[in-house]
């Protein structure tokens, strides 16, 4: 064992009573472990390490204990106990000298913290917003963040993945309900890892491995963990408790990270090499939470995934290109059942392989409708009804019908260059391989060019104005740049199975595989559908459409009862999967949703789509 100075204690010592009131230090200073002891039976409201070493504890009872903190903090402190203030919080920004701030039940107090911070404190108390905890990151500048006795939080600059916890722990697992916890704690590390506390609840990332398993002890010993200090100099560390877990709230939202396959959400991803997952779930017409895990890219800290987060949706795009087909039809701009060979709308000659050409169904062909093409059996080429060589179809009835992507913008080709690789292959009423319906990603770009065709615009302008846009899906984006429309702290990379990124894949087949989008604004599809039509009080689509869309395979699968819908999507890099369920009827739920998105080539968002229909008992 290494030898240390004597202000530091080596072994670890805890003292515990009946009631919670515990402590474990290791590697503090001998006259701070001293005081904690001391007062740890009464309960202590607040300790902190200054960056110079000192500390500064206040006991529930109304006593100070200090070390090497600015004298006139420590008066400051004493004149607010004299007073018969309950001091909440004493904190330290990592600049050190004459700055601090401290929190009561009645006032705020501050020197030399970053002016916003101050400003945002003073404003929120005038309001009646009471602060109980400031935390700074050792970054220094203007990143902090502020805890709120509500339970609420405000932030500045700090770790990305820590603002990502802290806006998952405010979401609630039913709309309009509370979040089941509180924010009650955060706490940096000088290695920039990072402690929230959340009643209960514990979420740590980057700090020592000792103190973390602490950490899960004492709350597996159904301890509440009221601080975690780290120590400025050295690597010691204080957990103090100062009372029991009465009851644990029932958090739907927590049981779903908690058991995905067995596992939390977070080691899953481990094991896939994912590196984001993005989630929003539908309850009763309403995005009732939306939350995320990991980041944009391995190993790359500074940006976390987020709800708004933009990823491809791969062959959901399909769901969102039956939508702008269903609204041209609603707009009689289209039918369902016109052949598209001879009614003139579609300004291309879809041809026959070579192969058929000359087989005698294809002199009457009539499969090729907008209603076919979104139950893929138009006869269009896709999996399983791809001709080899020798015009032998292909036994694998897995390969082909998507679309693999382009890695560099100069080799993208025209939507007129996709569709001289596109011909019918197929009839759809004998069928090869036994089957009369093959997914087909090229039927939909020729859905993609009878679109621009009939509104005259390109395609993505069309989508957005016309589908996107009312949906309030105002991120959302056919584009084969994504880099010139989002920044980098929102676009997604997608990663392999070893979770090394890729670099961007560009899909030109926009109605095939080309869609960006984010959880929360691809919820408002599922909001829409389960609504027959309507969103924000307002039509979209007509019942006809509607009940189309979900009941007759419209770009998406239904099972046989009618009450769930869903797609999934797979690109390079890419797992996508929505699901609504429309028709619920338990515990004041009557219609819901899911929504996944993923980037890593593993497929884990069936096991976290079940984990939460698990959490629910849909």
């Amino acid at each position: 064992m290494k030898r240390v100075t004597q202000i530091l204690l080596v072994i670890l010592i805890a003292s515990s009573s009946l009631y919670g009131q515990t402590k474990f230090n290791r590697n503090i200073p001998n006259n701070a472990h001293q005081a904690i002891g001391k007062h740890i039976k009464a309960g202590i409201s607040t300790f902190a390490f200054a960056p110079n070493g000192g500390w500064a504890l206040v006991s529930k009872n109304g006593r100070l204990e200090q070390q090497n903190i600015p004298s006139e903090c420590e008066k400051k402190i004493k004149d607010f106990l004299a007073k018969g203030h309950k001091i909440k919080d004493v904190s330290f920004p990592p600049k050190g000298g004459n700055s601090w701030v401290i929190l009561t039940d009645r006032a705020m107090y501050a020197r030399n913290i970053p002016n916003e911070c101050y400003k945002r404190l003073l404003s929120d108390f005038k309001k009646g917003n009471k602060a109980i905890k400031v935390s700074f990151p050792k970054k220094g500048g203007n990143s902090w963040v502020i805890i709120y006795e509500k339970g609420g939080f405000y932030a500045r600059n700090i770790d990305d993945e820590c603002y990502q916890i802290l806006r998952n722990l405010r979401e609630s697992d039913m709309p309009g309900k509370k979040a089941a916890r509180k924010i009650t704690n955060v706490t940096f590390a000088p290695n920039g890892g990072f402690v929230v506390l959340a009643e209960d609840y514990h979420f740590a990332r980057n700090i020592n491995d000792d103190c973390f398993s602490k950490m899960n002890s004492l709350s597996n010993g159904k301890n509440l963990i009221h601080t975690v200090a780290f120590n400025p100099k050295g690597k010691g560390w204080s957990i103090i408790s100062n009372s029991k877990v009465t009851t644990r709230p029932k958090d739907k939202i927590r049981s779903f990270e908690r058991n995905v396959v067995g596992k939390s959400i977070w080691q899953t991803m481990k094991d896939s090499s994912v590196a984001g997952v993005s989630v929003a779930v539908v309850i009763n017409g309403r995005i009732a939470w939306s939350t995320a895990y990991g980041h944009l890219k391995m190993g790359a800290r500074a940006n976390a995934t987020h709800p708004e987060s933009m990823f491809q949706a791969a062959s959901i795009s399909k769901v969102i290109a039956a939508l702008g087909a269903h609204k041209l039809v609603d707009q009689k701009k289209l039918s369902l059942t016109e052949n598209l060979l001879t009614s003139g709308k579609l300004k291309w000659n879809v041809p026959f392989s070579n192969c058929i050409k000359n087989k005698s169904w294809t002199k009457n062909f009539k499969h090729l409708t907008v209603e076919n093409i979104l139950q893929h059996k138009s006869g269009i080429e896709g999996r399983g009804a791809i001709l080899e060589n020798g015009c032998n179809y292909t036994t694998d009835a897995q390969e082909g019908g998507g679309y693999g992507g382009y890695d560099a913008l100069s080799k993208v080709p025209s939507l007129n260059t996709l569709m001289q690789n596109i011909s019918i292959t197929y009839d759809p009423s004998s069928g090869p391989n036994g089957n009369s319906r093959w997914y087909s990603g090229k039927a939909f770009t020729i859905l993609q060019k009878l679109t621009k065709d009939v509104t005259k615009q390109e395609y993505s302008t069309w989508m957005k104005t016309s589908i996107l846009n009312p949906l309030n899906m105002k991120k959302s984006a056919f584009t084969v740049a994504p880099e010139r429309i989002y920044n980098t702290k929102e676009l997604v990379l997608g990663h392999n199975n070893s979770g090394r990124a890729y670099t961007i894949r560009r899909y030109p087949q926009y109605a095939a595989a080309g869609l960006y989008t984010n959880a929360k604004e691809l919820a408002n599809v599922i909001i829409m559908m389960n609504n027959n039509g309507f969103i924000n009080r307002k039509r979209f689509l007509s019942t006809v459409a509607t009940k189309n869309l979900i009941e007759n395979h419209m770009g998406v699968n239904v099972n046989s009862a009618r009450t769930r819908y869903s797609h999934g999507g797979t690109n390079t890099g890419f797992k996508a999967y929505f699901e609504g369920m429309p028709k619920i009827n338990s515990n004041g739920i009557t219609h819901s949703g899911i929504v996944v998105l993923t980037n890593g080539d593993r497929n884990i968002r069936g096991a976290i789509a079940s984990a939460i229909r698990q959490a629910y008992g849909w």
